[in-house]
């Protein structure tokens, strides 16, 4: 049964801040980085601080004159108890010298009250029997996630000096070679350096450019050259078919193969081959329709039950769950969180995109940076955009952009179809791009290569 108190509060932290702030309006400076106007329990409260903050923006002294006339200009001066009030708050601070110790009573206060309308809402969720236990656990994690970051108040420890900045990345040095995401191809992976914890790369790419087997052979490959785990978002394909394609990618078999010897009861030594190459180190999960907060609460699943990630890939961001009217909105949502999710987790995220149907008539088959479905957006919240598309019976792929250096960069890829195998990059052919308007007319969804 839920004890019906008095939320948390501390009145006389309240008054003891508004206090000082009247006494020494320096004071308004020290504190409003670390408390706002909604962690005042009272409105009357509230209303003062908010005028206060108010008055300092327009750098004009703080004090009973000015305060009187905005309260009465906002028309709220008899909510918070008149000019008499303001008086009272003057006489009750003796002195302003401990305005940041009232002013973090104050912050902690208001967070035991936001801690405690969260654990309120997930009691109501938990008793709903409609509720999806999937959504809850989300939305508890995103409650306390919000709880979690305003904790965090703005301090002088969050501005690095040069001392302090070489300190960091001499750390960041020492770890991030063994923690990088490495795509396995050469030439590639030298001109971005691999994906570090907390970057991003997004591959677009046209439909039937083997995109999600190029995604399993990263995080394969991934696996094998790490020992760390590996997690698959694949929203597109149900994990019985992540397992034939694994199959015959670390195998080397079609997938006709894959399923006649397990249907005959062939497997074991396919299993022993799969161990064997790491493939216990990728986890997957086919969960459709994840939003940016299932994806981490997934991350943070996997860690909990099964250690350390080396990298998550998501198979494909059209059908990531995000608000929005428009896919332009919905892209650009997901784009900012998913690089936020990134840095949050300390972890290299590979992102699979599509391109628009419209593209390859309007700019030909070489793919380009606004090829991307849903706009520009994706652009921003990557560090890294790998391109593909194909070509008769060739693909090719582009460096689009790239945080370590260069962009531009083109290579044909080596894979052998009947087994979904990527093998490397072979050097790029120019002529394999001339202009071919009568087949750039033809090339369409429909027209793809059976592969």
């Amino acid at each position: 049964m839920i004890n019906h108190k008095v939320p948390p509060q501390s009145i006389e932290g309240e008054m003891s801040v508004l206090g000082a702030i009247l006494v020494d309006n320096q004071c308004i400076h020290k504190v409003r980085h670390h408390i706002s106007a909604d962690d005042f329990y009272r409105e009357p409260h509230r209303l003062i601080y908010s005028a206060c903050l108010d008055l300092a923006k327009d750098k004009a002294p703080i004090d009973m004159i000015t305060m009187v006339d905005l309260l009465r200009h906002n028309g709220s001066l008899n909510q918070v108890g008149g000019a008499a009030y303001l008086a009272t708050l003057i006489d009750y601070v003796p002195t302003a010298a401990n305005v940041l110790h009232y002013a973090k009573i104050v912050h902690e206060q208001a967070l035991k009250r936001r801690m405690l309308s969260a654990a309120m809402r997930m009691i109501d969720m938990a008793h709903d029997e409609h509720c999806d236990l999937q959504d809850a656990i989300s939305e508890s994690r995103s409650l306390m996630a919000d709880i979690s970051g305003s904790a965090h108040s703005a301090s002088a420890g969050d501005i690095y000096t040069l001392e302090q900045r070489v300190e960091r990345y001499i750390k960041y040095v020492s770890q991030v070679g063994s923690l990088r995401f490495r795509t396995g191809f050469g030439e590639i992976d030298n001109a971005i350096r691999g994906v570090a914890p907390g970057e991003v790369m997004t591959i677009i790419a046209y439909s039937g450019t083997f995109k999600s087997a190029l995604l399993q052979n990263l995080l394969q490959g991934n696996a094998e050259r790490t020992g760390l785990r590996q997690l698959m978002c694949s929203l597109e394909m149900p994990v019985e078919k992540c397992v034939e394609r694994e199959v015959q990618i670390q195998c080397g078999l079609e997938g006709r193969a894959v399923e006649d010897a397990f249907r005959d009861k062939l497997w074991k030594d396919l299993y022993a081959t799969l161990l064997r190459r790491k493939s216990d180190k990728v986890l997957v999960c086919d969960r459709p329709r994840l939003s940016v907060e299932k994806v981490s609460a997934y991350i943070d699943i996997a860690r909990a039950k099964h250690g350390e990630l080396g990298g998550v890939g998501i198979d494909y961001l059209g059908l990531m769950a995000a608000e929005g009217r428009t896919l332009f909105d919905k892209v650009s949502a997901l784009s900012a969180d998913l690089k936020g999710m990134a840095k949050e987790q300390n972890i290299p995220v590979v992102l699979l995109g599509q391109v628009h149907r419209g593209f390859a008539q309007s700019k030909g088959i070489e793919i380009e940076m606004d090829a991307a479905k849903g706009g520009g957006d994706i652009e921003a919240g990557a560090d890294y955009m790998l391109g593909l598309w194909a070509k008769d019976d060739k693909l090719f792929a582009k460096l689009l952009k790239n945080r370590n250096g260069p962009v531009g960069q083109r290579w044909e890829i080596d894979i052998d179809r009947d087994t979904l195998t990527f093998r490397g990059t072979l050097p790029f052919n120019e002529q394999d791009q001339e202009p071919e308007p009568s087949h750039v007319q033809r090339y369409g969804r429909a027209d793809l290569p059976k592969w």
